[in-house]
């Protein structure tokens, strides 16, 4: 039987507040109808038989029509477009159907009024200088809200939203929007009945198949071409959420990505929380301005203090994060910084920017601080903590920072990004290198000073220097005695070392020179040793030690009896004096890998400085990424020596005196002595020195350049290398004697 109105299959009609779409006629006046939305139930009528319910009929249909509760949402587009149904309202009208109307004409009749150059430059520089309603929208935008008014006689009518929907509802047909919305889902949360889709391509795919499908069925109403790959990839991104993606690739990877950057920290005054975390900048750079080689990028491990932000000083260097640099930051924390003359009388106070930290959260990262360190650094700070598991952002406002430092520095040439970022394919940062190391250090400490003195929103218009101030003002901070920090940011290796009255030897280096104190532990912890060993004049003691890895030439080892500590330095100071555990641990491994090891302390430090030499020759022949470690043994090895030229300038003029460690022997509890004569001593075949003694240069030299007494005044090289036969004559005297 024909309807006696016009309704196609697949007609979507809105009854009261939801939508239905039309099946069919089944027989008898009986229409048939499903619910578009929701569970998509069949929808029936109430009806006088004894189940209360029946499908529509066509009286039903035609009855609500009648009534307005029944009517087809598309009717109205066929009489005039959707844009001229809204020029005859009034602003308040047009605010209630689309919020932001008044937004965009506000912006737009201004321009019109101002007469503004209707060009994207124009447009921008005026939206940056114009206080408009916030928030300011794009040029493009607002030049095609002018042209809108402009068509329209100005009305406010012409700029409300004509889409036709609502938002979020889908311009696709009803079937086809379904079709493109399961397979969508199914790219999030796969089901046993098909495998996991690999890419948003596959979705498109499956899509475009069921498309055709209902083609060649006849279904009408399903639009003149499948949705297109952008209508998919939109649909896709839309459904991503916390419980897609978590289906997807798992809760950890859905907490970093959805959970809020950050933790709930509450603190009140400053040193009550310390942030402390590792960054790598990103541009390269070279060695030097003399030796224009790029070289390597520089990293930074630093402090910063939860409650007012301020950062603690820090040096960038090169390399792998390593321990030392942990150690850099922590003696930062906690022991006065160092200030020029001129920051000093500008402001007194910021001396005092120091002090024991009530807890400190730390990367986790065994490179930063090593576990070993834990044990003591609590005896000086109530807790140590790690940062949260699977959480880049635990310590927000310290990556704020490193955020600030890399957005300031991002316009310099030479910058190293991702191989995937647009704006620079075909960009060689390598070439493109113009700062060194140095130029780089300064300006990254010039940010830091500019963080530190920057009034911020966060802070009440204070800065971190003004919010130090006052605590130091009001409370006073909590000074720490350098001595007890610098015992608590030491490492406790877990297996004893066995203590004689020749010393201790703990990776590969031999330690003494501190005859009292080991004769005293091994007289006071006699009766912890075996009878045998008493009897043979042998005694031996296993004890703990601890160590520190910023510097090796020394160790500590506890005296269980006495409760106290003895400090025994290296037999080869030339070799340990200033060397980090990391650098020892790579120049053990590069002798072990050149089967050349050291047969002698002398024969260790000759095989260091060949090894740095051919370093630094073979640096350009390198890849780049290579060349990072390298360049921090050679950065290491130059710091050395600054420092050994900072204390005599007078050392430098004999180049042949070079020596890389700073000379040992001094400010000790004793003075280091040779052995007995009644010990036998051992000779190197090759230069007849003695193995046991330490390796110092002559006393006769040191006098020359001035280091052999520090009081003594700083005098000219005696070493004038024209006048040979003084030289020679001077020698035959100091032999003579």
């Amino acid at each position: 039987m024909a309807l006696p109105f016009l309704l196609h299959t697949d007609t979507v009609l809105l009854f009261g507040d939801r939508k239905i779409r039309f099946l069919g006629e089944i027989g008898d006046d009986i229409l048939k109808f499903r619910y578009a939305d929701g569970d998509e139930e069949l929808l029936k009528v109430p009806c006088d038989g004894p189940d209360g319910w029946r499908l529509p009929t066509v009286a039903w249909v035609i009855t609500q029509f009648a009534a307005g509760k029944l009517f087809d949402p598309q009717y109205n587009e066929a009489l005039f477009t959707r844009s001229e149904r809204y020029l005859c309202l009034d602003r308040s009208a047009c605010i209630d159907i689309d919020s932001k109307t008044g937004w965009r004409f506000d912006w737009a009749d201004r321009v019109i009024t101002d007469k503004i150059k209707r060009n994207p430059t124009a447009i921008r520089n005026w939206i940056a200088t114009h206080d408009g309603p916030s928030p300011k929208p794009a040029p493009s935008s607002l030049l095609r809200w002018v042209k809108r008014l402009d068509d329209n006689g100005r009305r406010i009518g012409a700029l409300v939203n004509c889409a036709g929907r609502e938002k979020g509802q889908s311009q696709l047909p009803d079937v086809v929007d379904r079709i493109v919305h399961k397979w969508a889902m199914h790219y999030w949360r796969p089901t046993k009945d098909f495998m996991p889709l690999a890419s948003m391509d596959d979705v498109a795919t499956l899509v475009g198949r069921d498309w055709d499908r209902l083609r060649e069925m006849g279904i009408p109403s399903i639009g003149n071409e499948e949705p297109s790959y952008e209508c998919v990839r939109e649909r896709v991104l839309s459904l991503e959420c916390y419980s897609t993606f978590a289906s997807r690739y798992g809760r950890i990877a859905a907490d970093k990505k959805f959970l809020a950057s950050g933790e709930t920290v509450d603190v009140t005054m400053p040193m009550e929380r310390i942030y402390m975390d590792g960054t790598e900048y990103e541009h390269s750079l070279f060695y030097s301005s003399e030796f224009e080689i790029p070289a390597s990028k520089l990293k930074g491990v630093m402090a910063m203090d939860c409650f007012s932000q301020f950062i603690f000083p820090f040096t960038p260097f090169a390399g792998p994060f390593r321990p030392e640099m942990g150690l850099q930051a922590l003696r930062s924390i906690m022991t006065p910084p160092t200030l020029t003359p001129e920051e000093l009388e500008e402001n007194p106070e910021a001396l005092l920017f120091y002090g024991l930290p009530a807890d400190i959260m730390i990367d986790r990262d065994k490179t930063l601080i090593r576990p070993a360190m834990i044990p003591n650094l609590v005896n000086i700070s109530s807790s140590v903590e790690l940062a949260e598991a699977y959480h880049p952002n635990a310590k927000a406002r310290l990556e704020n920072f490193h955020n600030f430092v890399k957005a300031a520095m991002r316009e310099r040439p030479g910058q190293i990004l991702g191989p995937f970022d647009k704006a620079y394919l075909g960009y060689n940062p390598i070439k493109d290198t113009q700062m060194t190391r140095a130029q780089y250090a300064y300006q990254v400490e010039q940010l830091r000073r500019e963080w530190n003195s920057k009034p911020k929103d966060s802070l009440g218009r204070r800065s971190p220097n003004d919010i130090m101030a006052a605590y130091i003002r009001n409370h006073g901070p909590r000074l720490a005695d350098p001595g007890e920090v610098w015992r608590a940011l030491s490492s406790t290796p877990a297996k004893k070392c066995v203590l004689t009255k020749e010393g201790v030897t703990y990776d590969g280096i031999k330690y003494r020179w501190n005859r009292e104190g080991v004769t005293k532990m091994l007289s006071t912890n006699a009766r912890n040793m075996a009878l045998a060993d008493r009897l043979k004049r042998r005694s031996k003691l296993e004890v703990s030690i601890r160590t520190w890895d910023d510097n090796i030439d020394f160790i500590e080892v506890y005296d269980p009896e006495n409760r106290e500590y003895h400090r025994l330095y290296s037999v080869d100071p030339g070799y340990t004096g200033g060397l980090s555990r990391w650098e020892h641990n790579l120049y053990k491994k590069y002798l072990k890998q050149g089967g050349t090891g050291a047969k002698s302390d002398r024969d260790r430090r000759r095989l260091k400085m060949i090894h740095l030499s051919n370093r630094a020759k073979n640096l350009a022949e390198l890849p780049f990424r290579k060349r990072d470690e390298p360049t921090a043994l050679m950065e290491a090895e130059e710091r050395r020596l600054a420092g050994k030229l900072a204390t005599n300038p007078n050392f430098g003029q004999v180049p042949e005196l070079y020596t890389p460690t700073e000379i040992g022997g001094q400010n000790r509890q004793d003075e280091p002595t040779p052995p007995s004569q009644g010990q036998a001593t051992s000779f190197d075949a090759n230069d007849m020195e003695p193995l046991d003694q330490r390796s110092d240069p002559m006393p006769a030299i040191l006098d020359d350049v001035g280091l052999g007494n520090p009081e003594a005044p700083q005098t000219a090289s005696r070493w004038d290398f024209d006048d040979a036969d003084e030289d020679l004559d001077a020698d035959s005297d100091r032999d003579e004697d």
